[in-house]
Order: C-alpha cells, then structure tokens, then sequence
C-alpha cells in the first residue's frame, strides 16, 4: 500500500492547515494511500549539536520520512513565508529520507498563500523531493474555507481531489521503479 505522509506546517490545533491537511488526507485514503502525520512541534530546533545528542523526536520523524513513499504538506503563511516550525522540521531530513519520492502542496493563508508554497517546493526541491502535481494554493482562506472541515467551495475541492489522485499515482511509479531516481 501506497504511504503518504502528512505534514501540518502549523502546530495549532484546528488551524486552517490542519483542517485543509485532515480533508486532503482523506482524498488520498479514498485513492488507496494508507496516511499518517507528524507532530512537527516536538522536534527542538536544529542547531549543530551532534546527532546521538538529539532527542528520540528527530530519530521518529526521519523515520517516519524515510518509510513514505510521499509528502502532502499544509502550509500556512507567516507573515509572507513558510513557518519556522516546519522549515526546521524540513532541515531535519534531507536526500535518504525524501531523495525521489513526490510531494504535494496544499498552501492556505487569509492573505497571499503563493509565498510559503513557493519557500516549500524550493527546499523539498533542494532535499531531493519531486514536485508530483500542480500545487493548491488557497489564498484568502476565509471565501473558500468556512468554519467546517471542508472547503466551501468546489473549486478547491475538485483541486484537491486531482492532487491526491496525482500523488498517489506517481508514489505508485516510484514503488514500482518507474520513475528515475534523484
């Protein structure tokens, strides 16, 4: 079974990025992916010190990296730009864990949601991830998103769907040794 892992770039409970996370999840279960997500917010801050020194929290999130076949990844937008949390947890990984493997964006912010998206691909890019599908970029979330944990409005869910089908599809090339490796 295909493994996408789900990665919320905000650590509040119930933010947009979760809930536009927890609905895309659930495309990707309909697609046939088996999903799980990480907790972002245990992993301390990266700072140099040698690896035997870091908690058991950066071990578990390599690992859980290294056995996705993908990444799905909610991005808010902090002031203009992806959140620290997740630029720290993203600088914990690198080409052994996410070396070929597709990812998906799926940015929401109440203002301009194109900046953080663009500051993610370029690091997954960097760390040896393939960009799979056209990013869903959902800016000025409050038109498109209501209260509920779905999108009020069709457009996006319809985007969303593609992405989940696209991702799926090309974490199930990569799986079979279809796709060039990084």
């Amino acid at each position: 079974m295909t493994r996408i892992l789900g990665i919320n770039g905000s650590i509040r409970p119930r933010s947009s990025a979760d809930r536009a996370l927890q609905f895309t999840l659930k495309a990707l279960e309909a697609n046939g992916a088996q999903c799980e997500t990480f907790e972002i917010g245990s992993l301390p801050l990266l700072d140099g010190r040698p690896e035997d020194q870091y908690p058991a929290a950066v071990g578990a999130w390599r690992a859980a990296c290294s056995a996705a076949d993908g990444f799905v990844i909610a991005v808010p937008s902090y002031h203009g730009a992806m959140p620290g949390g997740l630029k720290n947890a993203l600088d914990f990984i690198d080409l052994p864990h996410a070396g070929g493997k597709p990812f998906a964006i799926i940015g929401i912010a109440g203002g301009d949601a194109e900046p953080p998206v663009t500051d993610v691909v370029r690091v997954m890019r960097h760390i040896g991830a393939v960009a799979a599908v056209p990013d869903v970029v959902i800016s000025r979330a409050s038109n498109h998103w209501g209260a509920g944990d779905e999108p009020a409005n069709a457009g996006v869910k319809i985007a969303i769907a593609k992405v989940a089908e696209g991702l799926v599809a090309l974490a199930v090339l990569r799986a079979a040794g279809q796709l060039p490796e990084p």
